[in-house]
């Protein structure tokens, strides 16, 4: 059976709170006493969750999250109640078990994640995904800025696992991405997926400007044609077939309009970025 704990927000500490000590793996571990003496850091200033969370296990305030109590196969569940957005790092570095955010999320959420499953049923901050390793990470609604992306100063965005938001993301979508999958039912901000290095953004709205910025390998996908494809790809034709039927294929389970593309007419492939290595290429899905 799993262990699911519940953190229902109580009192606003009024300032930002540092998140990332509440994983549901470790938390499993504790007494709900253990729990509320654990400090959450807050920049100059601190706080233990008790000051802010009311903590329940199991079987009693916890029954909120029966809903998802199926799908958690025995693994660890957190479920963090009436969320806000001054809740930052949330899932960072999580390992595995489920971590449900019911409402919206501060930043750096599911930062350096290398497994699990990280759900956000709201908005969530900049830097989400930031440098994931691995694992899956779904926002119901808006993204802010530097998703999958890299820190300032660090070479490497998000190097494995699944993003996906529902809504709309901000600048620089993917930026640096090494590896992994990141898709997008709304739409993107300037300089999506710039100096992508490998993997995969799908993207069903409109995408802003400078979009592919120094994109050396990997593939961005669009579920509508863009209003300009920049002067530095080309137009590589259709021959793709296979390449398309596998990728089309491991898109089934995801979100709309992705998880449809298996029956669609083969898309048109653009390569580029010839300013640096060129080896990325735009599919567009007419």
């Amino acid at each position: 059976m799993s262990v699911i704990t519940t953190l229902r927000l109580r009192t606003p500490p009024g300032f930002r709170v540092d998140a990332s000590a509440l994983l549901p793996a470790p938390l499993a571990a504790l007494a709900v006493a253990d729990i509320e003496r654990l400090v959450l850091p807050a920049g100059n200033e601190r706080c233990v969750v008790a000051d802010v969370f009311d903590v329940s296990r199991s079987g009693d305030a916890a029954a909120s999250a029966t809903d998802t109590a199926d799908a958690l196969n025995g693994e660890p569940a957190l479920v963090i109640e009436d969320a806000v957005p001054w809740l930052d790092r949330l899932g960072a570095r999580m390992t595995h078990g489920h971590l449900i955010v019911r409402g919206p999320a501060g930043d750096q959420s599911g930062f350096q994640m290398t497994g699990g499953v990280l759900r956000i049923d709201g908005d969530a901050g900049h830097f989400t995904a930031c440098e994931m390793r691995g694992g899956r990470l779904t926002v119901a609604g808006n993204c802010g800025d530097f998703a999958a992306g890299a820190l300032a100063g660090d070479m490497e965005g998000m190097t494995g696992g699944t993003l996906s938001i529902h809504g709309n993301t901000g600048a620089r979508l993917a930026d640096r991405m090494r590896r992994g999958l990141v898709l997008v039912g709304g739409n993107a901000g300037d300089f999506a997926a710039s100096r992508l290095v490998a993997g995969t953004v799908g993207i069903a709205g409109q995408v802003g400007a400078h979009y592919a910025y120094g994109m050396r390998r990997g593939t961005l996908l669009f579920a509508q044609r863009p209003t300009y494809l920049p002067p530095t790809f080309a137009d590589a034709g259709r021959g793709f077939d296979v390449f398309w039927s596998l990728l089309a294929r491991s898109l089934e389970g995801e979100i709309a309009p992705f998880s449809q593309w298996r029956a669609a007419a083969l898309p048109r492939r653009y390569t580029g970025d010839a300013a640096v290595d060129g080896r990325g290429e735009l599919l567009v899905v007419d």
